[in-house]
């Protein structure tokens, strides 16, 4: 039994080492194909024939009747969710336009400035047994990438991860029955501007988040109107999945640092009950970049599939702007 998930947009991800900076390395990644792989942009806003260019929603009829966590009562949100024990609920919604401002600017920000970027990738795949012990695990290390490919009007983000020489890898632990997880580097995506219709949101409230204040908001995404969508790819095909999650704010710079998403519903019809992704951000100083960039670097996933359930956990470290060089001449 396997399954592999990704959040669109992502390369499906793979394995091993890491790998110095070179030029085949872009010579041996194919360039950015627009229908595979989306534009931060948002598509509705695309209007230069006059009409808004049309996005492709099938499948998401399975979420019409979905009911998000965002409207239970706070009191079993927060059973079901634990990290919001120490939330200060909200008085009311008066903040949540101003919020989502703020943080929508913060992440035009970020693909403003976000570059080619390498980083080292540890991965932890494991089996779980009914108690959450570990049936089976291993460990993976490997050369991960941001790459961005710019176009007239906005970058189109892809991951990738390589092996030592550059080639691009392919996925890894699928035949050993481990999961496959991947497509974090736009997990906020939700938040930006032209994208925020496909979503709602509701203000929690307030909560300590180690020595920071956030602000706790969440979103869900709306079946038939979400562009931003994720797939869960198994041995009988490949499904679409729509998500809900939790966002933490800094209250002084408006930041997301910690992101959860949660499926919008089980999708029992494939035997996918659960899918848990927390997202851990920090801030990242790049000597040649004036603004540092937050970027994942703790990522824990959860899947129960058929009954068996996945933990897969992924760390990055020592980020890198990544540069091909050429030579010209013997």
């Amino acid at each position: 039994m396997c399954v592999a998930m990704a959040f669109l947009p992502c390369s499906q991800p793979a394995s091993t080492q890491r790998a110095a900076n070179s030029s085949a390395l872009k010579k041996r990644i194919p360039p950015a194909d627009p229908n595979k792989y989306h534009s931060v942009r948002d598509a509705r806003d695309d209007t230069r024939s006059g009409v808004p260019q049309l996005v492709d929603t099938s499948g998401q009829s399975y979420f019409a009747n979905a009911h998000p966590y965002l409207e239970e009562p706070l009191e079993e949100l927060i059973e079901r969710i634990p990290e919001l024990k120490t939330l200060q609920p909200a008085p009311d919604q008066q903040a949540l336009p101003m919020i989502l401002g703020k943080t929508g600017a913060k992440v035009e920000e970020f693909f403003q400035n976000i570059v080619d970027l390498t980083a080292h990738e540890e991965i932890a795949q494991e089996r779980l047994n009914a108690k959450g012990s570990i049936k089976a695990g291993r460990r993976l290390q490997y050369n991960y990438l941001i790459l961005i490919h710019h176009d007239a009007f906005a970058p189109m983000v892809e991951e990738y991860r390589t092996d030592l020489q550059g080639n691009r890898a392919e996925p890894d632990g699928l035949d050993e029955g481990f999961s496959v997880t991947s497509g974090f580097a736009l997990k906020w995506i939700h938040f930006q501007p032209m994208a925020r219709w496909d979503s709602t949101f509701l203000y929690l409230g307030d909560e300590r988040m180690g020595a920071r204040n956030t602000y706790v908001v969440a979103f869900a995404q709306r079946p038939g109107q979400a562009t931003n969508s994720g797939t869960v790819r198994w041995s009988g095909g490949t499904v679409p999945i729509l998500v809900q999650g939790i966002a933490w704010v800094d209250q002084d710079s408006f930041q997301i640092i910690r992101i959860r998403t949660d499926l919008l519903a089980p999708r029992n019809d494939i035997g996918l009950t659960r899918q848990t992704t927390d997202l851990t951000l920090s801030e990242v100083k790049l000597p040649d970049l004036a603004t540092p960039l937050w970027l994942p670097i703790d990522v824990k996933v959860y899947l129960v599939f058929k009954g068996q359930t996945f933990r897969n956990e992924h760390r990055y470290a020592n980020y890198q702007r990544f540069r091909v060089s050429t030579k010209i001449g013997p």
